[in-house]
């Protein structure tokens, strides 16, 4: 009896130890990454999400008293966790795992490529490939024939849900004449045959939205136009947009539609970026297929002025329609340095005084220079990033045109098509862009940054 009861004395004080000792790796762990999240350099593009990454939130009573500064403060703290880029390059590979592969061809299951979607306080949150809305309608990613397609699948068709959105503007902006354009996936035109029974036809799923559009909408036959020339570089292998040849040609079926001349490719000068280009996909998969048929990208410069103004909220910065440096890593940056929320492009010789809107996500940064060979102004409208009221766009610029234009995946997506909802007229409290002001310097930026930090680490200290 003496035994048992030794034996089981013993056994709580092991328990104990290792319990202790639990604790303390667990405080050291955390008391680490809680170190090394000060100490180490800070990235602001995450190269394998091709994306921002959130900034230091700045501390106002605003801000405070609405949560909006906690809600940042979240994002920041995980979008600059330690070694956060490790941790997701060991989850992709584990999710590769899954699928089926052979010599010839590759499926995995859990791959997407949808754009993004800030949250609500306007700071950017991570992509939204895996949620729920993702997954409505892509079904996965197949590699064949050295090339990579997003499977759509059509099971979820979002048809009448767009075409309300999109009907929303005819009914709330009068004077404007109002044109959409959905983007098919290079699925559509270059997939190979055995697979066509299993995926949704989306041809038919833009068809449908159109179908239901208001009569003052006109719809842009981008896939017909596409596919006069698929025998042509018009969708990248290794990424999931299309190439600035495959942009053109969407600007012609835009011409088409609002009964205006197309500047023609002989008239424009072409460049091509050093280097090979491989995109999404491949980021995604690691696919050695596609790592060996890399892609390039080539662009045509229309009649545009070489710099473009970008506001961000109350802020002014001017930048390069096509950014050549700096864009090693994604070089789909060439096409106005990525995603902003406002940009307005000049042109050079097109001087008619008349404005066009170019409401778009990532699909609409090769195709907005080109509108240059038919409008003075083009203002170009990330839908994802934006704090400007399009209707306060179109009574500000006196504008007469706006193009809405989606791929298809976000022509499907609930939130994608909530916020180009929102847009149309935001609500109270929402900055406008218009009001310009010039970007502070770096400088300037960090000592704020730092004055930020610094309250909330003397607010920490108050509290202990």
């Amino acid at each position: 009896m003496n035994d048992a009861h030794h034996i089981h004395e013993e056994l709580e004080e092991e328990v104990k130890v290792s319990s202790l000792i639990h604790i303390v790796l667990f405080c050291v762990a955390l008391t680490s990454f809680g170190v090394l999240f000060f100490i180490l350099p800070q990235e602001k593009i995450s190269d394998a999400e091709k994306r921002k990454l959130a900034s230091f939130p700045t501390l106002t009573q605003k801000s405070l008293l609405s949560g909006d500064y906690m809600d940042s403060l979240d994002i920041y703290t995980a979008d600059h966790f330690p070694f956060r880029s490790t941790f997701i390059s060991v989850s992709d590979q584990l999710k590769l795992i899954r699928g089926f592969h052979n010599k010839e061809e590759s499926f995995y299951n859990d791959v997407q490529t949808v754009d993004e979607i800030p949250s609500k306080n306007g700071t950017s949150t991570k992509d939204i490939q895996g949620s729920d809305e993702a997954l409505k309608n892509c079904k996965g990613l197949l590699v064949a024939n050295n090339r990579a397609f997003q499977i759509f699948s059509n099971e979820e068709p979002m048809n009448e849900e767009f075409s309300q959105m999109v009907n929303q503007y005819a009914k709330k902006l009068k004077g404007v004449r109002i044109f959409s354009g959905v983007v098919p996936t290079a699925s559509d035109f270059f997939l190979p045959s055995k697979y066509q029974e299993y995926i949704g036809n989306e041809q038919e799923n833009i068809q449908a939205s159109y179908k239901l559009f208001n009569k003052r909408i006109v719809p842009i036959d981008i896939h017909q136009e596409l596919g006069k020339h698929k025998k042509e570089y018009i969708y990248y292998k290794t990424d999931h947009h299309w190439t600035d040849l495959g942009a053109y040609y969407g600007y012609k079926a835009f011409c088409n539609a609002a009964k205006l001349t197309p500047i023609e490719l002989s008239d424009m000068k072409s460049k091509q970026i050093k280097g090979d280009f491989l995109g999404t996909h491949f980021l995604k998969t690691k696919d050695q297929r596609l790592e060996s048929h890399p892609d390039y990208i080539k662009y045509w410069i229309p009649p545009v002025e070489k710099y473009a103004m970008k506001y961000d909220g109350e802020e002014e910065e001017e930048i390069r329609v096509f950014k050549t440096k700096d864009i090693e890593k994604n070089k789909y940056l060439v096409f106005l340095g990525g995603d902003e929320p406002l940009i307005l492009l000049k042109s050079t010789k097109c001087k008619n005084g008349k404005t066009v809107i170019l409401i778009k996500n990532s699909y609409g940064n090769p195709f907005a220079a080109f509108l240059t060979a038919n409008y003075e102004n083009v203002l170009v409208v990330d839908y994802r990033y934006t704090e400007t009221s399009i209707k306060d766009l179109v009574s500000e610029y006196d504008v007469n045109d706006i193009i809405i234009l989606n791929g298809i995946y976000s022509s499907n997506t609930p939130n994608h098509i909530e916020r180009l909802r929102d847009i149309i007229e935001l609500k109270e409290g929402t900055k406008n862009s218009f009001q310009k002001k010039k970007r502070k310097k770096k400088e300037e930026e960090d000592i704020e940054q730092s004055d930020s930090l610094n309250v909330v680490l003397d607010s920490i200290s108050v509290i202990e």
